[in-house]
């Protein structure tokens, strides 16, 4: 009897810990706010009727105190899939994955659409590859550390599309044309989190690529993000870092 408890208690344990492996506390997010448009900016300082604003002492720019993107709206409406899971942009832009890597090194695809290269049935699918002739532009985001500065920082650079998308890639569905992607290098704080630069976009109706998810839906995992009572979300977490 008491071993029939025991192997009882066992059960129930690697029960519970097969249900917390189902979530993540570390996870890969970005920002995808509205790109500004500059022409309108310009215009808008140079006008013959309006005062040019003061220059500005340089502490009052710093990064502490600089607020400006607190006024960018986020695109929101935008998919994206990464390691069988597909997620769409909230209202505030922001995408979130939970992280299924240790490198700190992430592919960014963004196209329109894609193609499964299939093994044997429409059910088994080897890897993703790009869609012949589509438009699509590929980066590779890299989180570096500098030992004498002490400090870490993401090293964006723009590479050749390739045909078999690289295992781990976060595939954007929209046209290359309409997000920007900041390439060079963008200091960053380290965190078990990968907290990747902002991208800028601009807002366009994206029914045509919501319906292009609706074929390929099946093959990925929806994101469902929940907040926990006795953990930072991952906006405060932005926030306090």
């Amino acid at each position: 009897m008491k071993l029939f408890k025991y192997m009882a208690f066992i059960f129930l344990c690697k029960c519970a810990s097969m249900q917390t492996l189902t979530s993540s506390d570390t996870v890969i997010t970005f920002f995808i706010k509205e790109k500004t448009d500059a022409k309108k900016e310009h215009t808008h300082q140079h006008s013959h009727y309006i005062s040019k604003s003061l220059k500005q002492p340089l502490f009052l720019k710093a990064i502490g105190t600089d607020r400006s993107w607190l006024n960018q709206q986020g695109v929101d409406g935008v998919h994206a899939v990464y390691l069988g899971y597909i997620t769409i942009s909230d209202q505030n832009g922001q995408i979130t994955f939970p992280r299924q890597q240790q490198s700190d090194t992430v592919h960014m695809l963004i196209t329109p659409e894609i193609e499964p290269e299939l093994m044997m049935s429409p059910a088994l699918i080897a890897n993703w590859i790009t869609k012949h002739n589509a438009p699509a532009a590929f980066y590779k985001i890299e989180r570096k550390h500098n030992k004498e500065l002490k400090t870490y920082y993401f090293d964006v650079k723009k590479l050749d599309i390739p045909h078999e998308i690289p295992h781990g890639t976060i595939t954007i569905f929209a046209h290359p044309d309409h997000i920007t992607v900041p390439v060079g290098i963008s200091l960053n704080t380290y965190s078990t989190n990968l907290i990747l630069p902002e991208l800028q976009a601009t807002k366009i109706d994206t029914a045509k690529n919501s319906l292009y998810t609706l074929s390929i839906k099946q093959y990925f995992e929806q994101v469902v993000i929940e907040n926990k009572k006795d953990t930072l979300n991952i906006a405060a977490m932005i926030m306090n870092q």
